[in-house]
């Protein structure tokens, strides 16, 4: 027998009261399982706001697995959780801010990216912030 393989969370399984009361779209943009056959290493589901794309991202790994040497991350409190906090350069000037909290022996990453067509002006890490203390109820631990 080998090792046991971490489950993979499904992260369109968030409950469209929870998805509604943090001012997301239930509908979700897409998702994707990745790979599609056998034993999925990632898997993922869009949402929107007003004003923002929310991407919620489960992995089979833990967050330090997956560290690039160029993102500085910073260990944050949500909840009563501890999480790390990065972001991402899209373009110089539209950056996306990623919340990821370790689950079991896996992972989960909700991405704040601004909206193209509409941007706020709001803090991506601001958002981000504020959407997964909304959803720490609905993640897996």
């Amino acid at each position: 027998m080998g090792t046991p393989v971490a489950e993979l969370w499904d992260p369109c399984s968030i409950s469209t009261e929870a998805l509604v009361d943090a001012g997301i779209d239930p509908a979700p943009l897409g998702s994707e399982t990745n790979p599609a056959d056998g034993v999925a290493d990632a898997s993922f589901c869009s949402y929107a706001t007003d004003s923002f794309e929310l991407t919620v991202y489960s992995f089979r790994s833990p967050l330090e697995s997956r560290s690039s040497p160029a993102e500085v991350r910073d260990e944050i409190g949500v909840g009563d959780r501890r999480a790390i906090r990065f972001t991402r350069s899209i373009t110089p000037t539209w950056v996306s801010c990623i919340i990821g909290f370790d689950a079991r022996s896996s992972s989960v990453e909700l991405e704040a990216r601004p909206d193209v067509i509409a941007p706020s002006g709001e803090n991506s890490c601001s958002v981000a912030t504020e959407l997964a203390k909304s959803l720490l109820p609905q993640l897996p631990r």
